[in-house]
């Protein structure tokens, strides 16, 4: 690759072009798009996608996320489905009750829109444009932190219309338990993402850095891979994240909903700039 770097050709498979000779500098134009086949714009990565894209704005890229985001949905809707039918054969004055049970019901339906995994409900356009509108008033769903926080709080809910009631003690038992776990989990999930994001700008500030560093002039921004490179780079950990994750920090960083799969250079600015860390 050095001999290739000192004679200006492209990397095989790569789309990459390397800078020419000593005008090369190593944490830097390594991540320019000038330099990186592409445009100064900061290339086109992979991305969770927009709207209308048919890409996935969620967070529950893998598999195995989409689907217990899913099973926790499905059984927020299912205990106000099931516990409303209850008190409608046992009517009786109680205010608190029927509106626990009304935004529990509009809770599970949300969620369910969310966390759907069947293609064809979330491709349809309706059903694109309900996330999208979601996750632009409530941002913080696309943050393993906030899902957590969220499916933790749903828990109690499904915990006092089961249990306190005494509708199901078993089934509140359950279920409560399932979701208490599953929020624990993408807590854990997102504390530890968030700690080595955390661990990344430290490296990048503490060695005297600013964004525009890895940006070339007219560059707006990094692909995916560019920024992957650039937590190499910083860190000396090229497996730091997976390129998974890599997704997941990226949709943390966007100051929108969804992103085209690259970091904007006034995202990273903001991002280095003092403060707390930033929530993934």
């Amino acid at each position: 690759s050095r001999a290739l770097a000192r004679s200006g050709q492209s990397l095989p498979g790569r789309g990459w072009r390397l800078a020419e000779g000593p005008r090369a500098a190593p944490d830097a134009m390594a991540l320019r798009g000038d330099f990186q086949g592409g445009s100064a714009g900061g290339g086109q990565g992979l991305g969770l996608g927009g709207p209308d894209d048919g890409g996935n704005i969620a967070i529950e890229k893998l598999l195995k996320w989409n689907w217990a985001f899913f099973g926790g949905a499905l059984i927020v809707f299912a205990t106000a489905v099931g516990t409303g039918i209850h008190w409608m054969g046992h009517p009786t004055f109680a205010p608190g009750t029927f509106f626990s049970e009304f935004f529990l019901l509009v809770f599970g339906a949300i969620m369910i829109i969310l966390d759907t995994p069947i293609p064809h409900m979330t491709n349809h356009l309706h059903i694109k444009a309900a996330r999208f509108h979601i996750y632009k008033f409530a941002l913080f769903m696309t943050r393993f932190m906030g899902r957590g926080v969220w499916y933790l709080f749903l828990a109690t809910m499904v915990f006092g219309v089961l249990w306190d009631t005494g509708i199901n003690a078993i089934l509140g038992g359950f279920f409560t338990l399932y979701l208490v776990i599953l929020g624990i989990v993408a807590m854990g999930k997102g504390l530890l993402m968030t700690h080595k994001l955390g661990r990344v700008r430290e490296a990048i500030t503490g060695a005297g850095y600013s964004a525009d560093h890895y940006l070339s002039r007219n560059q707006t921004g990094l692909s995916k891979d560019q920024f992957k490179v650039m937590v190499a780079s910083a860190t000396n950990e090229p497996d730091l994240f997976t390129m998974d994750e890599i997704d997941y920090v990226i949709n943390a960083l966007a100051f929108g909903p969804h992103n085209d799969g690259h970091v904007t250079l006034e995202e990273l600015r903001y991002w280095l700039s003092p403060g707390p860390p930033l929530m993934v």
